[in-house]
C-alpha cells in the first residue's frame, strides 16, 4: 500500500515538474525534429528500392542471356 501511495505522488511530483519546465514546448519540438527525420529516411527508403530494384533486372536479364546460350 506504501509504494502504491509513493508511486502516485510520485507521478503527480512529476507532472506537475513537467509542465512547469515547459514541457509542451519540448514535445512541440522533438515532434518536429522525429517529422523531419522521417522525411529523410523516406528519401533514403526510395534510393534503397531503386537499387534493389536495378539490381534484380540486371541479375534476371543476366539469367537469360546464359539460358539463350
Amino acid at each position: 500500500m506504501k509504494k502504491f501511495i509513493l508511486g502516485i505522488v510520485i507521478g503527480i511530483v512529476l507532472i506537475f515538474l513537467f509542465t512547469y519546465l515547459g514541457g509542451g514546448t519540448v514535445l512541440q519540438t522533438i515532434g518536429q525534429k522525429t517529422i523531419d527525420v522521417g522525411e529523410r529516411i523516406e528519401v533514403y527508403e526510395k534510393a534503397l528500392k531503386d537499387v534493389t530494384q536495378d539490381i534484380l533486372k540486371e541479375k534476371e536479364g543476366i539469367g537469360r542471356e546464359i539460358k539463350k546460350q
